[in-house]
């Protein structure tokens, strides 16, 4: 339809797939139950992959032409290689695997560390998630503490529950279920306290910078808590403004005085807290950066589809589905079409991460959304960058 939010009808029947956490032990992928029209569904939908799914990839082959020409060469010639440049001009790369963490992953009463390093199937030598940003949780019973510690320049912490405070350099917050706070260049251990026993969401660009093979030198903003009251009163009154049910996503972008130019959470993190309204799909859009994403809460029957493609009506071709589980985490990989869908009676919250405070400082994050292509795509005109003038 039209609409960027468009209504289901109600829905019967099975479940259309397992959650993104329970590793299957089949290894059919196609769910054989026909989409139902009211979803932005071409082909099948299909369930979320699991770590099997990408170890079998075929290394991408390309010929070194300096090998054929000397092989013999040393010194400062040796690491130099040389390709024909169409056959490698878009290289292909390890996947950004559509996998996750689940509340499961931290239950108990131990106070711990759990990340999502998928360093093994990115091919890195450093734990990451995907290839600029490290996710994970940290479990603080209460009464305990525990350090975290990471190289970076920013560092994102979501209360998924709990209350306590966390010792930084530069100084000490308290926190509640609900609130984030960010700090920004450090290389020392965070002390988190539990008053009460807490789960946070950590997110951080070590793995960017280990790639760089850098370390921060300054901070590049000043640490900042935001308060869970203030961010729904922000929501309710964005819900309550004319023509917001046409919106493509429902919810808030958490900004920084020293980021005024890109809008973003820091120079490199990006941050939305996003609800989807009961029985409503949010339309497909895409975007370069990577989404590490929340799942703040959710009823049954609130996932996220995911495309490589989409069709002539802006439908998702053949779809991955990933259900939403309260106090989980999953990748939506970049480039990929994905639409929010709720089925159910309840809203459902979720805070996607993201590495698009660099994109969006680099001019690079081309966000698109379904609607918008496809009116360029039948007017036989595909732009490649937004109007600069």
């Amino acid at each position: 339809g039209s609409s960027s939010n468009r209504r289901l009808h109600r829905l019967g029947g099975p479940s259309m797939i397992a959650a993104l956490l329970v590793v299957s032990a089949s290894a059919e992928t196609t769910c054989d139950i026909t989409p139902r029209p009211s979803l932005p569904v071409h082909g099948h939908v299909q369930t979320a992959p699991t770590s099997s799914n990408y170890s079998s990839r075929v290394p991408e082959s390309a010929v070194e032409y300096l090998d054929v020409i000397d092989r013999q060469r040393q010194g400062w010639l040796l690491p130099a290689r040389v390709y024909e440049y169409e056959s490698v001009s878009n290289p292909v790369l390890t996947p950004v695997p559509i996998l996750g963490l689940g509340a499961s992953d931290y239950a108990g009463n131990v106070s711990r560390i759990i990340m999502a390093d998928f360093s093994g199937l990115l091919e890195v030598e450093y734990p990451a998630t995907s290839p600029n940003l490290l996710a994970g949780f940290v479990k603080v019973v209460g009464g305990e503490k525990l350090a975290t510690q990471a190289v970076s320049t920013s560092q994102a912490f979501y209360v998924v529950e709990g209350k306590g405070t966390s010792q930084t350099t530069y100084g000490l917050v308290s926190w509640e279920t609900g609130d984030m706070f960010v700090v920004p260049s450090s290389k020392t251990e965070i002390i988190h306290k539990a008053n009460e026993t807490a789960v946070l969401y950590w997110v951080h660009d070590e793995p960017l910078l280990r790639y760089l093979g850098v370390e921060p030198v300054e901070a590049r903003f000043e640490p900042t808590l935001y308060k869970r009251k203030q961010l729904m009163k922000s929501v309710e009154i964005i819900r309550s403004e004319p023509g917001a049910e046409n919106r493509n996503r429902m919810g808030i972008l958490l900004g920084n005085k020293d980021t005024e130019q890109t809008k973003t959470l820091t120079h490199t993190l990006w941050a939305l807290i996003n609800t989807i309204p009961a029985n409503t799909v949010q339309s497909p859009h895409k975007h370069s950066s990577v989404a590490l994403d929340l799942c703040i809460s959710a009823g049954p029957d609130t996932y996220t589809l995911m495309s490589r493609q989409i069709d002539s009506e802006g439908m998702l071709v053949d779809p991955v589905r990933v259900d939403w589980k309260s106090g989980g985490m999953f990748v939506t990989p970049p480039g990929w079409w994905h639409s929010h869908v709720n089925e159910g009676d309840s809203p459902g919250w979720v805070l996607p991460m993201q590495d698009a405070g660099l994109y969006t400082y680099q001019r690079s994050l081309d966000i698109r959304f379904a609607k918008d292509s496809i009116k360029e795509f039948n007017a036989k005109r595909i732009s490649g960058v937004r109007e600069q003038f």
